[in-house]
Parts: C-alpha cells; structure tokens; sequence
C-alpha cells in the first residue's frame, strides 16, 4: 500500500468522521490509526525469528570461485515482503523460492587460503503494506579454502630428501597402480598374472623419516605461501608411498598425526586450516633425531633446544635454509 495511500485514507477517515460524525466513521479512522503499531511490532518480531543459514562448497581451492548460498526459512516469512539480502553489502545475484523458504546465491572470487569469512549478511523486508522499513544485520559462518598445488612431486621430494639426509630409496612388493604414480615403477611380473596393473611399492632406505610441521600465518601472502608448500609437500611424499608425520599447533595444543594415505592428509589438512595457529613445535613430542621440515613465515620459530628443523621461511630475507616465496616455489620445482 505505501505510506501515501495509508496517509490518504486516514485523511478520508478523519474527514468522514469530522464532517458526518458517524460511529463507523470513528472506527475507521481509530482502526486505521492503530494500524501500523500492529503492523510494526508483528513485522519486527517475524523477521526476528527468520532462520538465516549460510551454504559453500566443501572443497574450494583458493583463486577459483565459490557459490554461496544463503538460506531463509521461517513460517512468518509469507508476512514479509520485499525480502532482499545483501552478503558484505553486495546484492545476490540470483534467487529461488523453495517450499520452505528462499535461497539467495552469491559468488565470491577467495583469493587466499585458510578460513575465509564471507562478510556480514544483511536482510531487508517491510510490513505486508510497505508502511515500514527493517534491516537485521547476522554474522556470516566462515568455511575452508585451500591452498594450491605447486612445482613437481620430483622436485619437492628431492628438497625433501636432502631435509632428511638420503636421497636413495628401496623398492619391495607391489601394490595396485593409483592416478599419478610414476609409470616406469609398473611391476610387469605382477601385472602379467594380474587383471589390474601394479606398480613397485617404495620407502625411504633404512629408517629414515620425515616431520612437516607448519605454522598458520595471519598474514594473507605468507599463508598462501606457507599452505601451498605443505599441501605440495605432502602429496610429494605420499607420491612416493612415504608416510611422514604432521605438527601444527592450535590453541588447545599440538597436533600430532601420522599420514599414511591422501585421506588422511585432507584431513589433517582441514584441521590445520580450521584450527591452526603459530608455534608449530612449542608442546610437540618429537624426538630429536627424526629430520623436521618447518613452514612458516616467522624467520625465528620458537623451537624446544633439542630440536633442529630445517626451516622454510614464507618472508623474504629470513636467512633460513629457503627464504621468501619464488625460492620455496623454485625449490618444489616451480612457480604458481
């Protein structure tokens, strides 16, 4: 209806009842003037009692795009009108009325790694007569974007093996062949008297293995950095069939797990995400002969005294055995 026409008929009300002092003149013009005080604190409290609830993709990758979708249920919502949603002050791009509400879409470009925060979601709807005006302001959950994978799994297992003083390795057994496994390790015998192809299985010579502790930067730029080196890292290991252990540190603790399979490191790798911060080593159980890669983008982690790691430094100019992005990049055997 809008203010005008309400305004309007007031005056029509008063008039008629001014000028025919009629009672039903008197009721309408007391209903009319009542009115908005039912509508605004009916309105108010059914949009109180939206249900706003954000959706994102599980598994983003930082740099691509992620659709979000925003979701408004409530059974008050057919008293609303004029519904709109703003996510970080930008207006959606599409919308679908579903049964039990309205889903709003939006799509945002993430940039960086980590724990992404959409913005502050803002929902905007009027009184069934347009008479007023409401805004209610819900803080956005934040979901996980990843890091990318950079450089070869050849260059960043030989940087790797150096941290861990061979670089030989011992072929035994056969297991089956996986997407990205090195096709001149196909075990022929095996193969012949089998329907699927195998491939020689690997292990670093003696005993040795490897830690990869990581700290999670505030700063955007490092934390791309430090992310793409440990996520690249990993899979350069688990290529070669080298199971190693993961450090981080969250604000309950140290983390400590050992990776064996790539399941197991998207799953450390979303804890690290979701809950890590700096101090990677500080609280950490490690003995002191086991070689330790450390990613951070401190030039000087604090690390126990029994403890020696082998440092990669996200900043430049650290002094460390790699320091700055293009030298971690160059090291894993190429840039992003």
């Amino acid at each position: 209806m809008g203010r005008f026409y309400y305004v309007f008929l007031l005056f029509i009300a008063l008039f008629l009842m001014m000028m025919y002092d009629q009672y039903d003149a008197f009721l309408l013009f007391l209903m009319l003037l009542l009115a908005p005080a039912a509508l605004y604190f009916g309105s108010r409290q059914a949009g109180k009692r939206v249900v706003c609830s954000l959706s994102a993709p599980s598994h983003v990758v930082r740099g691509e795009q992620a659709e979000i979708a925003i979701f408004l249920k409530s059974p008050f919502l057919p008293f609303l009108s004029s519904l709109e949603v703003l996510l970080d002050g930008a207006p959606f791009e599409s919308y679908e009325e579903t049964k039990d509400g309205f889903i709003f879409y939006f799509t945002r470009e993430v940039l960086h790694c980590g724990r992404f925060s959409p913005g502050k979601i803002t929902f905007f709807w009027k009184d069934p007569f347009a008479l007023f005006h409401f805004k209610r302001d819900i803080t956005a959950s934040s979901f996980l974007v990843y890091p990318r994978q950079v450089g070869t799994f050849q260059a960043a297992l030989s940087a790797l093996r150096r941290i861990a003083g061979s670089e030989d390795k011992e072929y035994f057994g056969a297991v089956e062949y996986k997407p990205g496994d090195n096709p001149h390790l196909i075990n022929w015998k095996v193969t012949a008297r089998k329907d699927e192809v195998y491939v020689r299985d690997s292990a670093p010579s003696g005993s040795d293995r490897i830690v990869l502790a990581a700290d999670y930067e505030r700063n955007d730029i490092l934390r791309d950095t430090v992310g793409d080196a440990l996520l690249s890292s990993g899979l350069a290991l688990l290529s070669a069939r080298i199971p190693f252990r993961f450090v981080f540190a969250t604000g309950k603790g140290s983390v400590s797990q050992n990776i064996r399979t790539r399941e197991d490191w998207t799953d450390a790798l979303s804890g690290f995400l979701r809950a890590g911060t700096e101090g990677a080593l500080m609280g950490a159980d490690l003995s002191p002969y086991v070689p330790i890669c450390y990613i951070t983008g401190n030039p000087r982690p604090p690390s126990p005294p029994q403890l020696s790691p082998t440092v990669w430094c996200a900043a430049e100019g650290a002094g460390t055995a790699l320091s700055g992005r293009d030298s971690i990049y160059n090291a894993l055997g190429g840039n992003a």
